[in-house]
């Protein structure tokens, strides 16, 4: 009973061991390690994550290549492309397991130097400001940001926005703190988050000139010779104001209260609304004559009433 025990016992370990080393292939994702890169060189763009691995050998060798890495040596790669070829060395596979195939068989990466520079910030202003106004002067400070990343990225910068103004809305002199938009890649930084801005909103003067005016004549019942004045009126003041703005009847008058029959030089007074300044007006004043109106007529006499005859 022994001996069968025994021989049975060395069956099944004879079993196990060859069915161990019988050939087998599997499928593994690799994770791709980066080693050794040089002070001041980054790696930058989208690079090789994990490679497709196909492997053959012995059952027992094979299960124990799940922990396997690739190992990139970086210590010798200068700024620009660098490509490295899968290979079983590369892999550090043990003796009896074979590469079947991997992918990418090449692993590429971009390479690129640390740099630092000067930027200037600029405002994003967005539409322009209400009828009437204008911008001026825009003050940022600070007015330059310091920009550290990968060479080709921070060369390539013109400038750094900020968050947008929206510009419809001002009618004033403001002060805003603005965050920096970006940085645009994810190696980039700045040295400061925020700037304030300052922005300088002024209205729109303007000169308007007003043609053949009728003055009005206030204040009087005499009769006034000349009946009706003409005038010119020149006037300055805010555009909002100013080109919408009409002079209507009695706003250019000549006050005429106080004096009585007679001749005399009357100033023409200009009527305008506030913020509106008179630049000129031509006549700026008027010789009048003052009458007494003529007497009334007097009326006419009423015929005499027939008068009716008895019994009619």
């Amino acid at each position: 009973m022994l001996k069968l025990f025994s021989l049975a016992f060395a069956c099944g370990l004879w079993i196990l061991v060859n069915a161990g080393e019988r050939e087998s292939e599997q499928t593994l994702l690799v994770p791709v390690e980066l080693r050794n890169l040089p002070a001041q060189l980054v790696v930058v763009g989208q690079r090789v994550e994990f490679v497709d691995v196909r492997v053959s050998g012995p059952r027992t060798l094979l299960g124990r290549l799940s922990s396997k890495k690739i190992a990139l040596d970086l210590a010798g790669v200068r700024p620009g492309p660098s490509s490295f070829r899968v290979t079983t060395e590369l892999m550090n596979l043990p003796r009896g397991a074979k590469l079947l195939r991997v992918t990418p068989s090449v692993i590429g990466l971009e390479i690129a130097r640390m740099t630092k520079r000067i930027v200037p910030v600029r405002v994003d202003m967005v539409g322009a400001p209400p009828f009437g106004y204008r911008s001026g002067e825009v003050e940022v400070s600070p007015s330059t940001i310091e920009v550290a990343g990968p060479a080709p990225q921070v060369e390539k910068l013109q400038a750094i926005v900020t968050e947008a103004v929206d510009m419809s809305r001002l009618t004033q002199s403001s002060t805003h703190d603005l965050q920096l938009l970006g940085p645009e890649g994810e190696l980039i930084t700045y040295n400061a988050e925020r700037v304030r801005v300052r922005i300088d909103v002024q209205e729109v003067m303007m000169t308007r000139e007003f043609r053949r005016l009728r003055v009005a004549i206030k204040n009087t019942t005499y009769r006034v010779t000349p009946p009706f004045v003409l005038a010119e009126v020149s006037v300055r003041g805010p555009q909002r104001l100013v080109e919408r703005m009409s002079l209507a009847s009695g706003e250019v008058f000549i006050d005429a209260g106080g004096y009585g029959a007679g001749t005399a030089v009357l100033p023409v007074n200009v009527l305008l609304p506030p913020g509106v300044e008179l630049i000129a007006h031509e006549p700026s004043e008027v010789e009048l004559t003052l009458a007494a109106e003529s007497e009334p007529r007097p009326a006419l006499p009423t015929k005499p009433e027939k008068k009716k005859k008895p019994g009619a």
